[in-house]
C-alpha cells in the first residue's frame, strides 16, 4: 500500500504517536498544558487525518478476517486480546511504576499547564523518558479521568502480529516461519500482562519492529517515505524509555543501504529529522544535564542502576533473563525457591557480585506479575528446543541456499541486536530487567529463526504442538494475573481464608489480590479525611503513589516535600501526609524529630498496605502551626 492511499494501522500508530509527543512539548511551551489546548490538537489531528486519508479506498472484509482467526494460534492472539480489553475496561491503572512517577508527573504538569521540573523525592518523575506519558497526556486532558490509558497498550498489543510477520520476511526468515512467530511473540508474558496496563516496557517493542520494517522496505519500494517512518519509529523508540537507546545500531545498520535516499528529499528528511529530535529521549537529557548536570538525570547513582564494572553488569543481568524467564506462570512453591536464592546470594561469589549490582533480583513470584515478567517459561522452553533442533543444517536446496544469501543482511542486523543488549547488560543494574529489554526481544528471536535448519522445523506436528502448548500457556497468566484477575479472585480468596484458616498460600493469595484491588486509590482511606477546602496537600513518599491524594482530579494540588522545600511550604499549605519510613528515607530523621523541624503535630493515623511483598505501615496526617484545624477531624481507619 503507498503513502498515497490509506495509511497502514502501523504508519497511522507512529504518526499519531510522533504527533502528540510533538504537541505535549509544544502546548507545554506555550503554557497551554490543559484540556483546552489539548482541544485544539485533536482537533488539528482530526483535519489531517481527513486530508491524508481523502480519496483512498480501505480494504475491508469480514470473511477474510473471520478466516485468518479460525486456526489455533491466530484465534488464541485473539483471545489475549479481548482478554486484555476487558481487564483495562474493569481495572484502574494499578502499574506500580505507573502510579508512583508517570502518571504523577502529568498530574504535576497538568497543575502549571506545562512539563516542569518537579520538587519531589521521586526523582523518577524528573529525568525518566516521557514517551508514554505524552500519549497518556490527551486521555486525562479530554476524559478527566485515568481509565482510558491502558487503550495506548491494547492497540500496541494489536499492531505487533502484523509489525513481526513484516519485518521478519525482509530480515531473510521464510515467510512460513514468520507466521508462527508473528502471532507467538505477542504470547510472551511480558507483552500480554502489559496489553491492558499503563505498562511502558513492551510498547515500545511496536517502534523497535516498524523503525527496522519501513528501513528495509525502503530497499524494495525506493521511497524516502519508508525511510522517514523508520526514522520517527526509532526516534519513538528512546522516547519511550533511554534503555532503548542502544537499539539504534541494529536500526543504523539497516538504514545504511539506503540512505542516499535521503539525499534526494533533503528539505523534508531535515523536517521530520528535527521531529524525530522532539519525540525522542534527547529534550529529556538536555533537560537532565541543565538540573543534574547528567544525561541520566542520576550522575551520582543514587538509585544504584548504573554497572561500573561490565564484566558484573553481564553476569547479574544474565542471572537475572534466565532465572525469571525459567519461572512457571504459577508456581505455588515459589517461597521455597526464593528461600533457597537467599542461601546461595549468600555465597561469597554472589556476595561479590551484589557488591557491584546492588539491585540484583533472582526471585520468583507465585504469579506471573507485569512488574517483572519476560518472554516466560513457554517461549523460552520453545526457542531453547528451537534453537538446538535448528542448529541441525538439512541439505542444502537451491531456493534454500537462496533464501540464506538473502539473509545476510538479517544476520548483521541481529547481530547488531544481541551487541545492543550486551551494551545494555553490562551498564544497566536494574532488577526488572526481564521486562526492561521487551523492545530487544523481537531482534533475539529473529537471529534464532535464521538457523538453517528452522525453515524445516515448523513444518514438524511435533513442533507446532509445542509451539501452541507455549502460546497457551499465556493464558492463565493473563487470566490470574493480580493486576487484572478475569475471576472473582478477592471474593474467592477471602471465602477460601474463612474455610482454611492456617493455609498460608491462600492468605498470601488473598494479601495480593486485595493489595492490587485497591492499589490504584491506595491512599483513599487518609485522603478521605482531609478537610475538603484543604486545597493544597503536602505528601512525603518513599516509593509510594500520591494520586489518590489528587482525586477528584482537578479539585486538589499536591506538593511532594523533600530536603529542598520543606521550609518553603509554611504558607502555601497546612496539611502534610507522609509515613514514617518516608520521612526516614526523605529528611533522615524520626517522625518525631521532623514534626519538632517543621512545627506539626499528628492529627490522624492510619496503617496501610501498599505492596504486596511488604507490610502495613503507618501513616500519619500532620497538620502544620500555621493554622490550627485539629478540630473534628476523625482519626483515620486501618486498611488491610
Amino acid at each position: 500500500m503507498t503513502p498515497r492511499h490509506f495509511l497502514s494501522p502501523a504508519k497511522v500508530w507512529i504518526s499519531c504517536a510522533a504527533f502528540f509527543t510533538a504537541a505535549g512539548w509544544i502546548l507545554s511551551a506555550a503554557h497551554r498544558l490543559d484540556s483546552t489546548g489539548y482541544s485544539g490538537v485533536l482537533a488539528l489531528g482530526i483535519a489531517l487525518l481527513i486530508l491524508a486519508c481523502r480519496g483512498a479506498s480501505p480494504e475491508f472484509s469480514l470473511s477474510k478476517l473471520t478466516r485468518r482467526y479460525r486456526r489455533a494460534l491466530p484465534a488464541l492472539f485473539l483471545l489475549f486480546a479481548v482478554l486484555a480489553f476487558i481487564g483495562g475496561v474493569l481495572y484502574a491503572p494499578n502499574n506500580y511504576d505507573g502510579l508512583t512517577y508517570r502518571f504523577p508527573r502529568i498530574l504535576h504538569w497538568f497543575a502549571n499547564h506545562r512539563w516542569h521540573w518537579i520538587e519531589t523525592h521521586e526523582t523518577r518523575m524528573n529525568y525518566s523518558a516521557t514517551g508514554f506519558e505524552w500519549l497518556m497526556a490527551p486521555f486525562f486532558a479530554l476524559a478527566g479521568s485515568d481509565r482510558l490509558f491502558f487503550l495506548v497498550n491494547i492497540v500496541s498489543f494489536l499492531l505487533l502480529p502484523g509489525l513481526t510477520y513484516a519485518t521478519l520476511i525482509r530480515l531473510g526468515i521464510s515467510k512460513k516461519v514468520a507466521w508462527f512467530w508473528m502471532w507467538l511473540l505477542p504470547s510472551g508474558y511480558c507483552f500480554v500482562t502489559q496489553a491492558g496496563s499503563i505498562g511502558n516496557d513492551t510498547f515500545a517493542a511496536v517502534f523497535l519492529l516498524a523503525s527496522l520494517c519501513f528501513t528495509l522496505r525502503a530497499r524494495e519500494s525506493g521511497q524516502a517515505s519508508d525511510l522517514w517512518y523508520g526514522m520517527l519509529a526509532a526516534a519513538l523508540l528512546t522516547g519511550a524509555k533511554a534503555s532503548n537507546a542502544p537499539l539504534l545500531l541494529p536500526w543504523a545498520l539497516a538504514l545504511l543501504p539506503s540512505v542516499g535516499l535521503l539525499k534526494t528529499k533533503l528539505v523534508p528528511t531535515a523536517l521530520i529529522a528535527l521531529l524525530c529530535i522532539v519525540v525522542s529521549f534527547l529534550p529529556i537529557a538536555c533537560l537532565n544535564v541543565k538540573h543534574t548536570g547528567g544525561w541520566t538525570g542520576d550522575p551520582t547513582n543514587h538509585d544504584k542502576l548504573t554497572i561500573e564494572n561490565p564484566a558484573f553488569g553481564l553476569a547479574g543481568n544474565a542471572l537475572q533473563l534466565v532465572t525469571r524467564n525459567a519461572m512457571p506462570p504459577v508456581m505455588p512453591l515459589a517461597g521455597m525457591w526464593n528461600q533457597a536464592t537467599w542461601k546461595l546470594m549468600d555465597t561469597p561469589p554472589l556476595q561479590t557480585l551484589i557488591r557491584h549490582f546492588p539491585r540484583l533480583a533472582l526471585t520468583w513470584n507465585e504469579l506471573e506479575q507485569e512488574e517483572a515478567a519476560g518472554l516466560g517459561l513457554g517461549l523460552s522452553a520453545l526457542l531453547l528446543v528451537t534453537f538446538f533442533a535448528g542448529m541441525h543444517r538439512p541439505a542444502v536446496e537451491p531456493r534454500i541456499s537462496a533464501a540464506i544469501s538473502k539473509s545476510c543482511p538479517g544476520r548483521l542486523i541481529c547481530l547488531g541486536g544481541w551487541i545492543a543488549l550486551a551494551v545494555y547488560m553490562a551498564k544497566m543494574g536494574s532488577e526488572a530487567a526481564p521486562r526492561l529489554v521487551a523492545a530487544y526481544y523481537p531482534l533475539l528471536i529473529a537471529s534464532l529463526l535464521l538457523l538453517p535448519g528452522v525453515a524445516h522445523l515448523v513444518r514438524a506436528r511435533w513442533w507446532k504442538n509445542l509451539a501452541l502448548l507455549a502460546a497457551f500457556s499465556a493464558l492463565p497468566v493473563i487470566v490470574l494475573t493480580p493486576s487484572r484477575p478475569l475471576w472473582p479472585a478477592v471474593t474467592v480468596c477471602k471465602k477460601l481464608v474463612r474455610d482454611f484458616p492456617n493455609n498460608h498460600l491462600i492468605h498470601r493469595a488473598e494479601s495480593v489480590y486485595s493489595v492490587y484491588r485497591d492499589r490504584a486509590d491506595g491512599l483513599g482511606p487518609l485522603r478521605e479525611s482531609i478537610r475538603p477546602e484543604e486545597k493544597v496537600v503536602g505528601f512525603v513518599g518513599a516509593d509510594d503513589s500520591e494520586v489518590a491524594l489528587w482525586r477528584p482530579f482537578g479539585t486538589r494540588r499536591v506538593v511532594d516535600v523533600s530536603t529542598s522545600n520543606q521550609f518553603k511550604i509554611g504558607n502555601e499549605l497546612s496539611i502534610v501526609l507522609a509515613s514514617d519510613d518516608s520521612v526516614r528515607s526523605v529528611f533522615k530523621q524520626s517522625m518525631d524529630q521532623w514534626l519538632a523541624t517543621i512545627h506539626g503535630r499528628v492529627i490522624g493515623s492510619g496503617k496501610l498496605l501498599t505492596k504486596a511483598a511488604g507490610k502495613p505501615r503507618d501513616w500519619f496526617l500532620i497538620e502544620l502551626d500555621s493554622k490550627d484545624r485539629s478540630q473534628g477531624l476523625p482519626r483515620l481507619g486501618t486498611a488491610q
